[in-house]
């Protein structure tokens, strides 16, 4: 519950600009992506292609300077896994990625329906098993989700 309230946080105080931005750094977190060792994290590499091609195709579409909800957490989640300090820090091996995954599934999770009816929908592959918080906290105590979220304001990302 933690998580999904610190991703409506984060989503919810991003502007157009902060997309803008974003959109142009869509190359570089490309080639992150591509990065991600297969046998950890086999279905991320096309789950961050997928939140990238939404990205494209619907900030077009969006005319006003407020996000919608769904687009704005696709964006975070994109920020979000392509921070190398978060909630465990990318240069560990093995496990670095793992808050990335979280937050990327927990955002395609909470809008399948709408990801489901995108013409990129493909990319949506999962693995058989998901990860859950159980697994995150396994890594990470609770104590410093309770202090990352408190301190991580969306000024941050600039």
């Amino acid at each position: 519950m933690e998580l999904t309230k610190y991703i409506e946080c984060q989503a919810r105080g991003l502007t157009r600009a902060d997309l803008d931005r974003l959109v142009v750094d869509l190359p570089a977190l490309r080639d992150l992506s591509a990065k991600i060792p297969l046998g950890s994290y086999a279905y991320l590499a096309d789950q961050v292609e997928f939140l990238c091609r939404f990205i494209e195709d619907n900030l077009v579409t969006q005319k006003s300077d407020v996000v919608d909800n769904v687009l704005a957490e696709a964006a975070f989640a994109l920020w979000y896994f392509q921070r190398h300090t978060d909630l465990i820090p990318d240069a560990i091996p093995h496990i670095g990625t793992l808050d990335d995954a979280m937050i990327v599934g927990m955002v395609l999770r909470r809008h399948e329906q709408t990801f489901r009816r995108s013409s990129h929908a493909y990319l949506l592959r999962r693995p058989n098993r998901e990860f859950d918080v159980d697994d995150l906290l396994s890594v990470i105590g609770p104590l410093r989700v309770t202090s990352f979220c408190s301190v991580s304001g969306t000024s941050e990302r600039a």
